[in-house]
């Protein structure tokens, strides 16, 4: 059954009336002309002035767990700092518009058919960027107009090539935001029971499969850990079972741009195959739960805390929640961090291939049920934060209370619950991710030092091992093992129209293939890609397929 995303929209009014209310949105292209606040002449904050009449300014910010007691991301003393230091100087009334992370296609859907659109509409994933044009939610800017009222934030895009990339379906609708060291990925890390592995004999957890096997098997039969070493939990949502290892090298080009998405998984191809093949081998050994696909994200942490599992996955941060409940719970226990050592290909075939970042921060766009002087607002937004002090204070707060100098660079207060000035989650990035997607003091050692979990016993070696990881990825991308995903300059309707649909199918479909027998392995992943392919897969790949041959591709 097919789910468009218009559906999304008529599920809160009427087709009819949502469809009118979208009508024409996205065709005016602002400008700034009916603003009078913003200098002809001089270029930047120099050229600003307070708006005559207060302008409301609704910004959305993803509200996402709240470990140690966050505060509410749409309201705490950061929100209300940026209203004094910027807000109340130009006469603008700053409101931030909480999104549920993962629910932003739903939530935007549902704000744009009430007319009630923030300011701007932003994304991680490219695919849903082109979706919200697609459906009508940002309106197009003149280049000249934003560069003049923020040649901060311009400047940055140029410099990182970013500028080319603002053009969807022929109109200029995209700002971009930075991503430092966007040829890797390796402030996300795994961490693992360094003293099980050492147990079982060997010095670091092994990148070979085949070693992989031979490790799982001894640490079992010394007793360590629960029944299910490597526990398991649901698919859902975005970027799951991702098969950049599984891919052969170097890519082909048209598989590359029709299946190499990650937002809707691959099933139907080979490396999905591998992948899934791999999967089901480990499900069949005991090492996966016998019920991970009722399992929730919690039991990742719960199943690690309690020692049953051997792995644990998640953004490296100097304070890392799950660390500190592992190491009171187990406090004799060791950790370590997994490594990528660089370019290697195994004997099944299978390398370390991974998903670089990319140069791509947020994605986000204008939306166009905001006026010209909110637009103008939002600019003037931009560019205020992407200054330095600016920037700085926003992510890591003020000395002696959110971060300490240690030799020279700042590291944040590990445990902030309780203090007025206590930041949100990862240090606010879910404020000023629109300018950069990552904290950077601009020298990799200083910025792996920054993110590296500290107080812990292991922190020692954390911070080796992320700086031998983030050297080990560079090496694969200057080797061809890892490149971003396809980014197509014009709508892909069919992916808009079925990808809701294809991650629900997927989950059904991937369960059966993990859970079946070893032997039925090839019947069953056989039927799973014809179901898949019949429920809207084909279509995307055709249409891909139509806007590659086209040239319609970045």
């Amino acid at each position: 059954m097919k789910k468009s995303f218009k559906r999304l929209l008529t599920a809160v009014l009427t087709g009819a009336l949502a469809v009118s209310m979208l009508a024409g949105c996205g065709k005016d292209k602002t400008n700034g002309g009916t603003v009078d606040n913003i200098s002809k002449t001089v270029a930047g904050i120099e050229g600003w002035s307070a708006f005559k009449d207060k302008v409301t300014l609704r910004i959305p910010v993803y509200q996402r767990a709240t470990p140690n007691g966050a505060p509410d991301a749409a309201n705490n003393y950061w929100t209300q700092w940026v209203q004094k230091e910027f807000g109340d100087k130009y006469n603008i009334n700053v409101e931030y518009v909480a999104l549920a992370r993962g629910q932003e296609n739903e939530l935007y859907a549902a704000k744009a058919a009430a007319k009630q659109l923030p300011v701007c509409c932003f994304e991680y994933d490219y695919p849903d960027v082109t979706l919200y044009q697609s459906e009508g939610y940002f309106s197009e800017y003149d280049k000249d107009w934003f560069a003049h009222i923020a040649p901060t934030y311009w400047k940055a895009m140029t410099d990182n090539g970013l500028d080319k990339y603002t053009d969807i379906n022929g109109e200029t609708v995209l700002l971009i935001g930075t991503r430092p060291y966007g040829k890797t990925n390796y402030q996300f890390v795994t961490f693992y029971r360094a003293d099980w592995v050492k147990a079982a004999g060997y010095d670091e957890y092994p990148e070979d499969p085949d070693e992989l096997l031979k490790m799982y098997e001894k640490i079992k039969k010394l007793g360590l850990g629960g029944e299910h070493l490597l526990g398991g939990t649901k698919v859902e949502g975005n970027g799951v079972d991702q098969n950049y290892p599984y891919r052969t090298y170097p890519q082909d080009k048209l598989l590359w741009a029709t299946t190499g998405d990650y937002s809707i998984p691959a099933l139907s191809t080979e490396a999905q195959k591998a992948f899934l093949k791999w999967q089901n081998k480990l499900y069949n050994l005991g090492y996966i739960d016998d019920e991970y696909n009722t399992r929730t994200s919690d039991y990742a942490i719960s199943d690690f805390v309690s020692g049953k599992t051997l792995t644990y996955s998640c953004y490296a941060t100097n304070n890392v929640d799950v660390l500190n409940q592992f190491y009171t719970a187990n406090p004799n226990a060791s950790l370590g961090i997994v490594v990528n050592h660089g370019p290697k290909t195994f004997a099944d075939g299978t390398c370390n291939a991974f998903r670089p970042n990319g140069i791509f921060g947020e994605y986000i766009g204008f939306s166009s049920q905001a006026t010209e002087e909110e637009k103008t607002a939002f600019a003037m937004y931009l560019e205020w934060m992407s200054q330095p002090d600016i920037l700085f204070t926003l992510q890591w707060g003020f000395e002696g209370v959110n971060f300490n100098y240690v030799n020279g660079t700042p590291v944040s207060v590990a445990d902030q619950s309780g203090i007025l000035e206590q930041q949100s989650h990862n240090n606010n990035v879910d404020m000023w991710c629109l300018v950069t997607a990552t904290r950077s003091l601009g020298n990799v050692d200083k910025d792996i030092q920054a993110i590296t979990p500290t107080g812990y016993k292991d922190s020692d070696a954390f911070l080796k091992q992320i700086k031998a990881n983030y050297e080990g990825q560079l090496a694969c991308y200057e080797a061809g093992l890892a490149s971003p995903d396809c980014m197509f300059q014009v709508s892909i309707a069919s992916s808009d129209e079925y990808k809701n649909t294809l991650l629900s199918k997927y989950a059904e479909l991937r369960d059966k293939i993990v859970m079946g027998s070893e032997a039925d392995f090839e019947k069953n992943y056989k039927a799973a890609s014809d179901e898949y392919l019949k429920a809207g897969y084909q279509a995307i790949i055709d249409e891909k397929t139509k806007a590659f041959n086209e040239g319609k591709y970045n």
